[in-house]
């Protein structure tokens, strides 16, 4: 999980079938991403997932002792949404949607979020599913004054200091702080007020999915390997259930998207699952009940003695039974 980074003990270690293998794993816990950046480059951490600040990967990579991976392993398919709660009156209007997705500029997060590190992934499955993903939709066109106009349409015009209404923002705690506060600018400049609430985990959880005490959310719900298990869970109507996390925070229901998406979790033929896919990523795109952002790259850093850490479409998921130190390199 965030924050949980496996060191494994230099010595002792020993010998079989040619390999020397561990004869125990140490998780540590260092909640300073700073200082496990520190902790990697004095040798005192040997692996661990996305474990340090992205602005310190470049100078990591330069280290002679380290491995830094940006493989997107296909197990995790990575996606980042904007969810709207449309039990908030002002968000049930689509041209309100349709001016938050105009006013967000997605390559421009990549860069501020990522540091580049990942992919716009504009529709609810990832681009790194491409046997789903329906590519032709591309993102919502970032357009400032379309965005303005559709709000003042809707009869939200700026009011005195410029603001037309007020929004909370909540966001999953695991994802980059520099998330919310380039959507509050994004938003801002259309002149929608934006109150960033910054909550642990768990009060992150009941206020989102029971409490439903936001009304924007930024959120990390992966696709997994496969859509029904990641995507579905987001959108389909029968999955809204007061307290259950990770579920369908937008309060979406549409009788056709439950169609495809029952459709397609049971179909066997690949080429009919993609078409019920794609169809079920056009009505979300005219519905909007969330903007799709970013599938970031998955981080790995080693230490070059570390073998085998990721052999498999789990990444550091998996069971770690071909791992093994090479004392060459300790």
């Amino acid at each position: 999980m965030p924050g949980s980074h496996l060191l494994f003990e230099r010595n002792p270690h020993y010998w079989a079938a040619g390999k020397p293998y561990l004869d125990r794993i140490v998780m540590r816990v260092i909640t300073d991403p700073a200082a496990r950046a520190a902790a990697f480059e004095a040798g005192e951490i040997d692996l661990g997932a996305s474990p340090v600040p992205l602005a310190d990967l470049e100078r990591l990579r330069a280290a002679p002792n380290l491995v830094v991976d940006t493989t997107t392993y296909a197990y995790s398919g990575p996606q980042t949404q904007l969810f709207f709660n449309l039990d908030t009156e002002i968000l049930r209007d689509l041209r309100v949607r349709q001016a938050v997705a105009h006013a967000l500029d997605l390559k421009a997060l990549l860069a501020a979020v990522y540091f580049g590190y990942g992919a716009v992934s504009p529709t609810p499955v990832s681009v790194v599913h491409p046997q789903f993903h329906d590519a032709s939709l591309g993102p919502v066109r970032f357009d400032p004054r379309r965005a303005e106009a559709l709000l003042d349409e809707a009869g939200h015009r700026r009011g005195a200091g410029g603001s037309r209404f007020s929004l909370r923002l909540t966001l999953n705690p695991f994802l980059e702080g520099r998330y919310g506060d380039v959507i509050r600018q994004a938003l801002t400049r259309i002149g929608i007020t934006v109150e960033i609430h910054r909550l642990d985990l768990a009060t992150y959880l009941t206020r989102v999915y029971r409490d439903r005490a936001f009304d924007l959310t930024i959120e990390s719900l992966s696709n997994t390997f496969d859509p029904t298990i990641g995507v579905q869970r987001a959108y389909w109507s029968k999955n809204f259930k007061l307290g259950l996390p990770f579920s369908n925070a937008a309060h979406y229901a549409d009788p056709e998207v439950d169609r495809l998406l029952e459709a397609a979790a049971v179909e066997t033929d690949v080429a009919r699952r993609r078409e019920l896919f794609v169809a079920f990523q056009r009505r979300i795109r005219a519905d909007l009940p969330a903007v799709d952002l970013i599938a970031p790259s998955g981080i790995i850093v080693a230490h070059r003695k570390v073998k085998n850490f990721a052999p498999g479409a789990e990444g550091l998921n998996g069971t770690f039974a071909d791992l093994f130190i090479d004392p060459r390199e300790a």
